[in-house]
């Protein structure tokens, strides 16, 4: 659930017939304050969002390169597993040849 914002303001009393200069005046000042409020949540909310755009974008980029990353790993265990198979074959040739020859 979105934070929500709430502005208290006493109410001015509930009067019957229009305001007066006074309570008008009173009542634009109060609605200008409420509107240079709003303006900068507004601006907030913008720069807010921007910083979240950006942190998303990077997250994206990192898995990419997380991504990359994983690959070459796979593809250098796999040629160190080949490597290892290899000299293990030529290990087991030579131990034979070495028996073969040990034999005579």
């Amino acid at each position: 659930m979105a934070p929500s914002v709430s502005v208290g303001a006493a109410t001015p009393p509930q009067r019957k017939g229009p305001p007066d200069a006074e309570e008008a005046e009173l009542l634009r000042r109060r609605n200008a304050e409420l509107e240079r409020e709003v303006a900068a949540l507004r601006a907030e909310l913008g720069a807010a969002r921007r910083r979240a755009e950006t942190a998303e974008e990077a997250e994206e980029r990192l898995c990419v390169q997380l991504g990359e990353a994983e690959v070459e790993a796979v593809e250098i265990a796999r040629a160190y597993q080949g490597r290892v198979e290899e000299l293990a074959k030529e290990l087991a040739a030579a131990r034979g040849a070495a028996a073969a020859r040990s034999s005579y």
